[in-house]
């Protein structure tokens, strides 16, 4: 449960090497690469490496031709491809030659889906008009008659009874559908415009024949023997398609898996190497453990110079971040990376926010009923739609139900739980150990929130002060905001008010200690530490250092100690919410149960609003305590002992496209 140990990794050789190291580093799947340029930026012989990708393209084209195809290729795992042996040049070729291939089939196949469609719009036209014995050569070559073909919607076919006297007129019907009476129109053309308009206003669509010629019945066999012959062409198309594929089918997704995994391991690589004259220079993060593996792979190849540097070498080039926690931690490692990943030398907090936040949760939402329903939600969530916040859901589900337990709260019933109470004789006053809207049990609960949120405030205090240590910050452990003279401090403000609010004697192992002394060690001596902290930090890291003015020295310091006061203040009393939340819940199933008492009289309707209460408290509860958990392990514990401004490990991968 910490962060991994990670190994720089420098490999040094010739460019002609440099595909085969990017190879062999990515097959890895343990290789973070890192710009090299970083390193050796102060470096004058040494530039990017910036030569054009030589997989991109054929990559791209032969992904193009497969899905015109309808195929699909699916990318082999890296440990396949391992045992794939194939020649760049020549594997460049075959996708370019199989894609062309493919290209060429389907410009033909798609020019030729193109005449089907113009000749079955061509049948569909002149099929409402076989048997009106016209021959369309003639009716285009009349002087004197206008012939219009066309389509009349059904409900104006009637209209056409106002002109029977008009003898300009003739409209003769041919086949019928769903919509139109299909037919034809004749019109001297000297009365062809008022015809046409008499025809344009009951909505007539034409349709142009005037390039056809020949009988309806001549030309819808002809266009239908070219249809056909284009279809068989389509066919022959697929076919050889279907051929291509049952031969080279297994060729072309070894093909294309290995320049997927060569465009990948170029982009991520090879684009990050330096180069100086024809040498090249790669840099990356590899855990430690996986150090003798990667050396044996590179130690095949004709390099100049491989080598693994760790501890304080390697932490001055600011390593990524690997971390690596339980199972029962690893869900709330989303909640660390929406934050930030911590430093390399920084203190991995997921163990501690799983555990707050699970208790926190829990505390706030406590209910034996609608915890288990959230724990299965969040585990539906989970596995249906990989949500990341479902995997968190179900720990928080379960400390509610077993906080519901302590507060003997079932789907908001109070009283459902009070035989075991009695029956392990731990019943109190109200049949159940805690009833939070009790007016005594409330104040209570409201007092012990603010104790536990201190708790945890110096616990994260505690944990900032190891965690500088361990960075080698020694002033912010000692005098920080969070460090040790500012624990003590707080925990000295802490006692002293807790003991004066209830009466006790500040009591040691022996007896009690004099309130002076008390003050003395646990506050006035880290008052004057932090009052002096801008002198003894420096100091202690072998840095002496005296203010320019000693008056604004200790004017800027006491504003400071009274900032931090407030902010402390602020934050201690940050964690009212949290028991102010354990009433609202018990607040908002009160308001549900005394709506639902309103229809007592009808069970069925009673039934419905407790159930639709319990969803809509459970939904806005749930949603409402998890922003608010968060914000305290943002805002009031992250700020004693994170940072979060460490880079995440991304090893070099290949995925398929999703």
């Amino acid at each position: 449960m910490a962060v991994v140990k990670l190994k720089e990794v420098s490999i040094i050789g010739k460019l002609s090497e440099l595909d085969k190291v990017a190879t062999i580093c990515g097959q890895s799947n343990v290789f973070h690469s890192d710009n090299a340029m970083n390193f050796y930026a102060d470096t004058p012989d040494f530039t990017a490496y910036n030569e054009d990708n030589p997989y991109a393209e054929p990559l791209q084209q032969l992904n193009d031709a497969i899905v015109k195809a309808n195929k699909t290729l699916t990318l082999l795992d890296t440990k396949e491809t391992k045992n794939i042996h194939m020649d760049n040049d020549a594997m460049i070729s075959y996708a370019k030659e199989i894609a062309a291939q493919i290209n060429e089939w389907e410009k033909e196949k798609k020019e030729a889906e193109d005449k089907i469609k113009e000749y079955t719009s061509v049948i569909d036209d002149m099929g409402h008009f076989v048997g009106l014995n016209l021959n369309l050569d003639e009716v285009n070559s009349c002087e004197f008659v206008q012939v219009r073909f066309g389509a009349l919607p059904k409900e104006n076919v009637d209209k056409l009874a106002v002109y029977k006297d008009n003898p300009d007129v003739i409209f003769t019907p041919c086949t019928t559908d769903d919509k139109y009476q299909w037919g034809v129109y004749f019109t001297p053309i000297t009365a062809a415009s008022s015809v046409d308009r008499i025809f344009s206003s009951l909505k007539f669509e034409r349709v142009e024949l005037n390039e056809l010629k020949g009988s309806p019945e001549a030309i819808v066999a002809d266009v239908r023997a070219k249809r056909d012959a284009e279809v068989a062409l389509v066919k022959e198309i697929e076919s050889k398609i279907e051929s291509l594929w049952r031969q080279e089918g297994t060729k072309l997704q070894q093909v294309f898996s290995l320049l997927t995994e060569k465009n990948v391991y170029f982009t991520s690589i090879c684009r990050n190497a330096a180069r100086y004259d024809d040498n090249f220079v790669v840099v990356g993060w590899i855990p430690a453990k996986a150090e003798s593996a990667l050396k044996a792979e590179l130690s095949k190849l004709n390099l100049m110079e491989v080598s693994f540097k760790g501890g304080q070498e390697a932490k001055k080039h600011n390593p990524p971040t690997k971390i690596k926690n339980a199972g029962i931690f690893r869900p709330f490692e989303f909640f660390v990376d929406m934050y930030g990943m911590p430093n390399y030398n920084e203190f991995d907090p997921t163990p501690f926010v799983a555990i707050t936040y699970t208790i926190l949760f829990g505390i706030m939402f406590g209910d034996l009923g609608q915890g288990p329903c959230i724990a299965i939600v969040g585990f539906l969530m989970w596995k249906l739609k990989k949500m990341a916040i479902g995997k968190i859901l179900i720990p928080c589900g379960i400390s509610s139900a077993i906080f519901g337990m302590i507060y003997g709260s079932v789907f908001g019933f109070e009283e459902w739980l009070n035989p075991m109470y009695e029956a392990m004789g731990i019943a109190g006053a109200h049949g159940k150990p805690i009833h939070v809207m009790d007016g005594a049990t409330s104040q209570l609960v409201i007092y012990a929130t603010i104790g536990f949120g201190a708790l945890l405030i110096m616990i994260a205090m505690g944990i900032g002060i190891v965690s500088n240590i361990k960075q080698g910050h020694l002033e912010h452990a000692l005098f920080g905001e969070s460090g040790l003279a500012s624990l003590m401090l707080y925990i000295g403000i802490i006692g002293f008010g807790l003991t004066q609010f209830l009466g006790w004697p500040i009591a040691t192992f022996g007896g009690s200690v004099n309130i002076w002394v008390w003050l003395s060690i646990l506050v006035f001596l880290p008052l004057i530490a932090i009052l002096l902290k801008g002198i003894l930090g420096p100091l202690c890291e072998g840095k002496p250092w005296k203010p320019a003015s000693w008056g604004d020295y200790f004017m800027q310091s006491f504003f400071e100690i009274i900032v931090m006061f407030i902010e402390y203040l602020a934050h201690t009393m940050s964690f009212l919410r949290v028991g102010a939340f354990v009433l609202v819940h018990a607040g908002m199933m009160l308001v549900v149960f005394t709506l639902a008492d309103m229809a007592a009289s009808m069970m069925p309707v009673y039934i419905i609003i407790v159930i639709i209460g319990n969803i809509i408290v459970t939904c806005l509860e749930c949603l409402l305590v998890c922003i608010q958990v968060l914000r305290l392990q943002y805002y009031e514990l992250f700020s004693r002992y994170y940072d979060g401004s460490g880079r995440k490990f991304e090893p070099v991968t290949v995925k398929a496209a999703e």
